[in-house]
């Protein structure tokens, strides 16, 4: 079936009413990798010591085009799930269409639109432009919600350990899409009290906008709270893959809000670093591939991807929740459409187990499956 809107947006009127395959509509750098284009079963992500299969990651995939039809689908493509901070991306897009309708505002560099859509480490790169970003807008970082945590980062969570008694917000992976959703709140309605509420006109202006992304009304799917405090939403997976389709320029969309797309895109590759931080599968693939694939990790085991060049999008989520399954997955699907496994993502995608002194005991790989150069 093609994932069609519940609202009478005109972007989808027309689409077909059931699934088509048009991979080979495409014109891909090189040929295919061998995965399924369509199959009911997941992908499978084993973990195998000395040759043997110890356990395994199921994984759901979906890479759909801005019509909602399924281009390469495994497992259930119409699971329900909470994309979490997959969605970043798509988020941040109310913001940055705000911005360019104001005068007189600060203006954000490529880093601080990086910056909102990201899970970082918490290192100092990240809880500098934190702050940097909240004060040009006189916000202070105590009006954050997102509660504390230790830095990700292994050396800088142990200075932290070093020289503070305890983390403060700024250092929560998500401080970054906070500072954002602060401002959105503050430039819509010139304050910041309750911006992480449902009611308020900051998280209102973002589900307007993933409506539109996704073609549903999100409201008559499960909804809750994230880990940080903010609402989440979710929606069958094929929508959510939609919904980056849209964003990687595969259907029409409004100049404005294709404007914000284009930028979240071009910020995104050029400041990598923003987005997760140093060591992360996330910061490694947006600067492996740059303005050609946008990519985001979400909690839970979910990765969403946005194909640029050929205006798809794809989100992958592991049954089980676990990271490591959704990152070898998305490698998947980046080989599957045609992009060779750069060096510095091939650690990411075909990872090797260590033992703690560093000798190689196991692998984790794809039956079936062969990455290729």
């Amino acid at each position: 079936m093609a994932f069609k809107s519940e609202k009478d947006h005109n972007l989808f009127r027309g689409a077909p009413a059931s699934i088509k395959t048009r991979l080979d509509e495409i014109e891909m750098t090189t040929p295919l990798a061998d995965l399924p284009r369509n199959s009911h079963h997941p992908l499978e992500v084993h973990i195998n010591r000395n040759g043997f299969k110890e356990s395994l990651h199921e994984v759901d995939v979906a890479v759909c085009d801005a019509d909602g039809s399924v281009i390469l689908g495994m497992g259930d493509v119409e699971s329900v799930i909470f994309p979490r901070s997959a969605m970043k991306p798509l988020q941040s897009i109310a913001l940055i269409e705000l911005l360019k309708t104001l005068e007189n505002v600060p203006e954000f560099s490529e880093a601080e639109v990086a910056l909102i859509c990201a899970s970082h480490n918490g290192e100092i790169l990240h809880t500098e432009a934190v702050t940097g970003l909240l004060g040009k807008f006189d916000i202070s970082i105590d009006e954050l919600v997102c509660g504390a945590h230790w830095s990700m980062h292994q050396e800088t969570m142990l200075s932290q350990v070093r020289s503070m008694d305890e983390p403060h917000k700024v250092h929560n992976n998500c401080s970054g899409k906070h500072a954002g959703m602060l401002i959105l709140s503050k430039l819509m309605s010139g304050r910041t009290l309750g911006y992480a509420n449902l009611t308020n006109s900051a998280q209102q202006q973002i589900l307007g906008t993933l409506e539109f992304m996704t073609g549903l009304d999100l409201m008559q799917y499960p909804h809750g709270i994230d880990g940080c405090g903010v609402p989440v939403f979710s929606a069958p997976l094929g929508n959510w893959a939609r919904a980056f389709a849209l964003f990687a320029g595969g259907g029409d969309l409004p100049d404005a809000r294709h404007e914000a797309c284009q930028r979240i895109r071009k910020s995104i590759a050029a400041e990598p670093l923003l987005i997760a931080g140093h060591g992360r599968a996330c910061s490694a693939i947006n600067a492996a591939y740059g303005e050609a694939i946008t990519v985001k990790t979400g909690a839970e085991g979910v990765y969403s991807a946005a194909f640029h060049e050929h205006g798809l999008g794809a989100v992958v989520k592991t049954r089980d929740g676990h990271k490591r399954g959704a990152e070898v997955a998305i490698g998947a699907v980046i080989r599957a459409l045609g992009y060779p496994i750069e060096g510095s993502v091939k650690g990411f995608f075909q990872p090797k187990l260590l033992n703690w002194a560093g000798d190689e005991v196991g692998d984790i790989t794809m039956p079936n499956f062969v990455f290729g150069t």
